[in-house]
């Protein structure tokens, strides 16, 4: 069975629904999830296994019962279900975005709440199938360019930094004129990560049409599927987020996208162990003559 994404109702009302008909084993495994879902998506399948008292494979069995293919996406789903449970209950109580008048507690609190439900479906919402292949592509580019306006000219550079140090040739531009310039130099097997909330800034698509113009790859980072900016690209990969308020969306789509690009580099990490293990060492012999002694 392939793995899918929760109904609209909710995985934890799924699991509900099917406990009683599921074998003996399994139903202690539901009442766990049922019990407490935020914690059973923290857990590995060993340790839930242990705290049902049952076999890993029966915990595996659970996942396919409820049409998953293994534990790891039936965790995202959990995950994804209880982030939403717990921002309707926010929203229910002092609302969506933040007002004025709102105490910096109040906004602390939907701050806080807003971050972790976003990140959780950017993450959940995601085909990794799509994350493996653009890890693969950054894995393999002769050079990477990574370009975004604004906030996400600032998510650019830090993705730029980790790749860099890993030892993947990287470069990141916030500025059209120089982004162009990088991109009329792009060969077949460059790759550009291409970085909008929106997904309509026009210098992001007019970068993207001259890098591919040379037929570069284009890997899209951004919240809307259909937008010019994704329609420009080989690869998208969707951050999810979608008005959730006019005060608190540009920050929550920074940290979205944050949560994607972590994905991606983790997964170009896994692929270049030895390339990566060897960069950071020197990268930290080289800095560290600037630490200070505790």
């Amino acid at each position: 069975m392939s793995n899918r994404a929760a109904p609209p109702s909710g995985i934890i009302e799924l699991i509900r629904s099917l406990q009683d008909a599921m074998p003996e084993a399994q139903q202690s495994v539901a009442e766990l999830v049922l019990r407490d879902a935020a914690a059973v998506a923290s857990m590995t399948i060993l340790e839930l296994a242990e705290q049902c008292g049952v076999s890993t494979g029966t915990v595996t069995r659970f996942c396919r019962t409820v049409g998953f293919a293994g534990y790891a996406p039936l965790r995202i789903a959990l995950a994804s279900d209880s982030g939403r449970a717990a921002q309707s209950t926010l929203a229910a109580n002092i609302g969506a975005d933040v007002a004025e008048s709102d105490s910096l507690v109040q906004v602390a609190s939907v701050i806080s709440a807003n971050i972790a439900h976003v990140v959780t479906e950017a993450i959940a919402n995601l085909d990794l199938a799509d994350v493996d292949h653009a890890a693969a592509l950054l894995t393999t580019a002769r050079r990477v360019v990574i370009y975004g306006v604004g906030g996400s000219g600032a998510t650019a550079s830090e993705f730029q930094q980790r790749l860099h140090r890993i030892g993947v040739s990287a470069w990141a531009h916030n500025d059209v004129h120089v982004a162009l310039t990088s991109a009329a130099l792009m060969e077949p097997g460059d790759v550009i990560v291409a970085i909008s909330h929106s997904g309509q800034t026009r210098e992001v698509c007019d970068v993207i049409t001259e890098a591919t113009s040379h037929r570069a790859t284009a890997i899209a980072i951004t919240s809307d599927l259909g937008s010019a900016v994704a329609r420009r690209a080989e690869l998208v990969l969707a951050t999810g987020v979608n008005q959730v308020g006019f005060r608190t969306e540009s920050i929550l789509a920074r940290h979205a996208q944050l949560a994607v690009l972590d994905l991606l580099y983790v997964a170009v990490l896994q692929r270049t162990l030895i390339q990566t293990k060897k960069a950071m060492a020197v990268t930290a012999q080289a800095v560290q003559p600037y630490k200070l002694a505790r």
